[in-house]
């Protein structure tokens, strides 16, 4: 028992994972409220998680404005990039659901349309889970980044699959209780540790992916370069 509850215990390193993803949580929202820089506080919150899993957060703060900081203006035009995207497929999937008079769609060949569009979707949505990450662990372009992004999120199809549901429940989480009116201590859990949580529990994913793509030796094509920011170790 002294072990477990011990300072040193799993106790304690439990509650201060907790305290820490409280306030991290609460960083990520705080720095996302004027909306365009939801960006750069997501890529932020993704550099402190990938470095908890391996235990090497150190100062949560510090961390996070270091890499806010670091990558705002990619992440700011990536997200400004994926809000736009999202406006588009939005307008496209009304458009596509529109009926005329009789009934029938005022869009022609709507229903090939509707699977060209969802295929774009689903590509973009998979770039989408990876490209943050991608982003706060390595150094690139942002060209290069949105390219292995994509790549990434192919070459490991069966982790991306678990990203997406992991990314799938923290929303449910609030979404059910919104509309049930049951449970409601849920919504109060997810805007606590929300953010942050859905973060951790994808970086316990993306360490393994990304451990993959750091090396010692630099290729010749210094486009395909993979840098991680933090070693400078590339492949």
């Amino acid at each position: 028992m002294k072990g477990v509850f011990g300072y040193e215990g799993k106790f304690f390193a439990f509650m201060d994972k907790v305290g820490s993803l409280f306030w991290l949580n609460l960083l990520t929202i705080i720095c996302s409220i004027p909306v365009f820089t939801a960006g750069a506080s997501i890529t932020a919150c993704y550099y402190v998680t990938l470095k908890m899993v391996r235990d090497e957060e150190g100062y949560i703060t510090k961390s996070f404005f270091k890499s806010f900081k670091q990558n705002f203006r990619q992440s700011t035009v990536i997200w400004l990039i994926t809000l736009l995207l999202g406006l588009v497929f939005f307008a496209d999937y009304r458009l596509l659901n529109l009926k005329d008079a009789n009934g029938g769609p005022v869009v022609p060949f709507s229903n090939f349309i509707f699977i060209v569009v969802g295929a774009v979707a689903i590509v973009c949505l998979l770039i989408n889970i990876y490209v943050y990450p991608v982003l706060a662990k390595f150094d690139n372009t942002i060209k290069n980044t949105v390219k292995n992004a994509f790549f990434m999120s192919i070459l490991n199809l069966p982790k991306t699959i678990m990203l997406v549901v992991i990314n799938a429940i923290f929303p449910a989480l609030f979404i059910l209780p919104v509309t049930t009116g049951k449970a409601l201590w849920l919504i109060l859990v997810v805007l606590c540790f929300g953010v942050s949580a859905n973060a951790y529990f994808c970086s316990l994913l993306f360490v393994g992916i990304f451990d993959k793509y750091i090396s010692d030796e630099v290729p010749e094509n210094r486009d395909e370069v993979i840098t991680d920011r933090d070693t400078g170790s590339s492949k």
